[in-house]
C-alpha cells in the first residue's frame, strides 16, 4: 500500500480554503487505497495530537499563529516551518510527501525530507511566494528579503519531483522561476464544489432571511484579502447610485484584511446600495451563493499567476455568471473568455463595470445561459483523479 503525507497549516475542522481542498484530496487518496497522513496545526476548533478522520491520520502541532496580530501571525508562520520539519522527521517515512503553500515558503522543507527520508516530493502550489508578498507590498520588489526568499523558493522547487500548479498563468510563472516544464502539472481546484447546487435566481431562502427583496444582487463572496481589488467595485456602486439605479444591490459576504477599509469607503461615500454579511459555512453555500444574480471575482494588478481565486469555482457550481475584475491573462480571465461564462474588465474601469452590470440586469437570458454553461463545465472538471495518477507515477519512479 503506497503512503502519502500532506503538510499544510489548516485542515478541517479548522477553516480555510486550502484545508477544504486538502480534505477532499486526502479522502480521495484514502478511497483509492493509499495510506494517508496529514501534518497540520491545531487552532480554535482542534487540539494538538493525533486523530483519525475518515481513515486519514491527522497529526496536529501547536503554533503561535494569530489571525488578529500581524507580529504574532508573522512569527507563527516562521515558527511553523521548522516545527513541521521536525515533526515530519519523527513520523514514519511516507513514499510521497506533498507540501502546500500555507504557511508561505513551506516548500523549503521538502529537500530535507528527501535527503533524510528518501521520500518523493510534490509541491502543490496554491500561490507563489515571495511573489505574493511583493505584489501586495509586504516586501520590496528586488529587495534583499525578496531576493533571499526567491532564491530559496526556486532552489527548493527545483528539488521537487513534481510541482502542481492551480492555473496556466501560475505554470508560466513557475517556469520563469526555473522549474523544468516536464515537472509541472496544471490541476485547477475543481471538484469539491459539487455539493453546491444552483438555486433559481431570486428564490434563495437567504434573501428572505437577510431582508433582500427583488433587487438585482451583484455579489462578492469569500475572503476579502490583500490579493483582491475592491476599489473598482466601490466606484461602480457610486456611479450606479448617482444614476439612481436603486434596484442594484452590491452584497459582500465574507471577511478579511480589506473588509475594514472597504466598509470605511462605503460609509464615507454614503452608499446605501452596498451591504455586508458575515461569512457562511460550506454547508450553506448553495443558499448563500444563490442570493447573487451576478457574482464578482477580483484580483489586484500583478497577481496573475501568483494566486488563482478558488471562489470562482464555487460560483460556477452555483450556476452563476462571473464578472471578473482583473487580467484576461489570469486563469479566471482565460476560462471566462474561452468558455463564455461571464465578462472580464480591467482593474479601475468602474464605468465599464457599471455598464456591464446593467446589461446583465436587462438581459436575464444572458445570465441564465452563462450560468448554465458554467455549471455544466464544473461538473466535468475534477482535479482528484489526475492528482492521484500523478502521485502514483512519481511514487513508482523512486
Amino acid at each position: 500500500m503506497p503512503s502519502i503525507l500532506f503538510i499544510n497549516r489548516v485542515y478541517p475542522p479548522e477553516t480555510g480554503a486550502t484545508g477544504r481542498v486538502l480534505e477532499y484530496a486526502a479522502r480521495g487518496f484514502f478511497d483509492a487505497g493509499w495510506k494517508v497522513s496529514v501534518l497540520t496545526s491545531a487552532g480554535e476548533l482542534s487540539k494538538p495530537g493525533v486523530s483519525l478522520q475518515d481513515g486519514v491520520e491527522v497529526v496536529r502541532i501547536g503554533t503561535l499563529f494569530s489571525k488578529d496580530n500581524f507580529i504574532l501571525r508573522t512569527a507563527g508562520y516562521a515558527w511553523m516551518i521548522p516545527s513541521f520539519l521536525l515533526c515530519a522527521l519523527t513520523m514514519r517515512r511516507a513514499d510521497v510527501v506533498v507540501t502546500m503553500t500555507d504557511p508561505p515558503m513551506l516548500s523549503v522543507i521538502g529537500p530535507v525530507l528527501k535527503l533524510i527520508k528518501g521520500s518523493v516530493l510534490i509541491h502543490w502550489a496554491q500561490d507563489l511566494y515571495p511573489e505574493a508578498a511583493e505584489e501586495v507590498g509586504i516586501f520590496k520588489k528586488e529587495g534583499i528579503i525578496s531576493r533571499i526568499l526567491g532564491f530559496l523558493s526556486s532552489r527548493s522547487l527545483g528539488a521537487h519531483d513534481l510541482t502542481i500548479s492551480v492555473g496556466r498563468c501560475m505554470q508560466e510563472r513557475l517556469a520563469r522561476k526555473g522549474v523544468p516544464a516536464s515537472r509541472i502539472r496544471v490541476l485547477t481546484n475543481t471538484g469539491l464544489e459539487r455539493n453546491i447546487h444552483p438555486i433559481k435566481r431570486g428564490k434563495s431562502l437567504f434573501r428572505e432571511r437577510y431582508g433582500i427583496g427583488e433587487e438585482f444582487v451583484v455579489m462578492y463572496s469569500g475572503n476579502m484579502g490583500r490579493a483582491h481589488e475592491f476599489g473598482t467595485i466601490i466606484e461602480a456602486a457610486r456611479i450606479l447610485k448617482e444614476r439612481e439605479e436603486h434596484a442594484v444591490l452590491f452584497l459582500f459576504v465574507g471577511s478579511g484584511s480589506e473588509e475594514f477599509s472597504t466598509r470605511q469607503s462605503v460609509e464615507r461615500l454614503g452608499l446605501e446600495n452596498v451591504r455586508f454579511l458575515p461569512s457562511q459555512s460550506f454547508e450553506n453555500l448553495s443558499e448563500s451563493l444563490g442570493m447573487g444574480d451576478l457574482h464578482l471575482v477580483t484580483m489586484r494588478k500583478g497577481m496573475e499567476g501568483v494566486v488563482v481565486p478558488s471562489k470562482f469555482y464555487g460560483v460556477m457550481a452555483a450556476g452563476r455568471a462571473t464578472l471578473f475584475v482583473g487580467s484576461p491573462l489570469s486563469e479566471v480571465g482565460r476560462v471566462i473568455e474561452q468558455q463564455k461564462i461571464g465578462e472580464v474588465i480591467d482593474v479601475g474601469d468602474a464605468q465599464e463595470m457599471a455598464s456591464v452590470i446593467l446589461n446583465y440586469r436587462d438581459h436575464p437570458d444572458k445570465l441564465e445561459e452563462e450560468g448554465r454553461r458554467a455549471r455544466e463545465l464544473i461538473l466535468v472538471e475534477d482535479f482528484l483523479p489526475s492528482l492521484i495518477k500523478e502521485a502514483g507515477k512519481v511514487q513508482l519512479s523512486q
